[in-house]
């Protein structure tokens, strides 16, 4: 028998023990990778940002181009980024945009992708200049664009563009004037009353979800809208705090935006 022949008798003897000894060190690898997802949705879910992101991380660590992974990493990176300061928020959720940016690679087509690349970048453009935010206010509302392309039942997005939507619109002259000089002008089609029109939406996909209400609720405050933000505000402190980990946080501004508004 000749070499070659040998060589393949070799392998087709040897090849069920290869496979099985593969299949037996993938098999866990992705056992595990899952285990831990869960373990940092259980922990996210108790508002255990850190201990979460590590779980995450570790599940990323056993296949590194997961989709849902990644989104998860995003998510809860996106949320530390409202606890920290400084350099460490930075890095934070700059890590937060590129695990979201990893996420939309994978999966372009997925509408979850692109709407957490649009969170995370909105995380980023808050704690910046008007100049930083201008600089990603573009990107911001391509990707929440995007994904509700996709799939235009997605709250989170449109709770993204709502704020994009009052954030721009509020930029005074002398930072629209800066725009213009450094950037090529501030996006156009941003209007408060944008901003109430996605935020509307948002809550009626998700009525529960505090975050919502707090937001419409803040917006109807800037439009001196008192009976309409009264209302939302009331709600969001009203609801049971499970829509999100920062609920009570976040019922704890609207109670104390509700102390602000003008008796009726």
């Amino acid at each position: 028998m000749d070499r070659p022949s040998l060589a393949r008798r070799a392998w087709r003897l040897a090849a069920p023990a290869a496979l099985a000894a593969l299949a037996f060190v993938s098999g866990p690898a992705r056992g595990e990778s899952a285990d831990a997802r869960a373990e940092g949705d259980a922990l996210y879910a108790h508002g255990r940002f850190a201990d979460a992101r590590a779980r995450y991380q570790a599940a990323l660590a056993g296949t590194a181009a997961d989709f849902t992974t990644l989104c998860r990493l995003a998510r809860v990176e996106s949320e530390m980024g409202e606890d920290l300061k400084g350099e460490e928020r930075r890095s934070v959720v700059a890590s937060a945009v590129e695990h979201a940016r990893a996420a939309v690679k994978i999966a372009p087509d997925s509408a979850q992708g692109h709407v957490w690349l649009a969170v995370a970048l909105g995380r980023q453009a808050l704690k910046e200049g008007p100049r930083g935010k201008l600089a990603l206010a573009r990107e911001i509302k391509s990707e929440a664009d995007r994904g509700l392309a996709i799939d235009p039942n997605i709250g989170r997005a449109h709770h993204v563009l709502a704020v994009w939507n009052r954030e721009v619109a509020s930029l005074n002259f002398m930072e629209r004037a800066a725009a213009n000089t450094v950037l090529g002008g501030v996006p156009e089609g941003a209007s408060m009353d944008n901003a109430v029109r996605e935020l509307e939406r948002a809550v009626q996909l998700e009525p529960d979800y505090v975050n919502h209400r707090l937001e419409l609720g803040r917006t109807y405050r800037m439009l001196k809208r008192w009976a309409d933000a009264r209302r939302e505000l009331e709600k969001a402190v009203t609801l049971a705090p499970t829509s999100n980990p920062r609920d009570a946080l976040y019922q704890a501004e609207a109670r104390q935006l509700l102390a602000r508004l003008p008796k009726s």
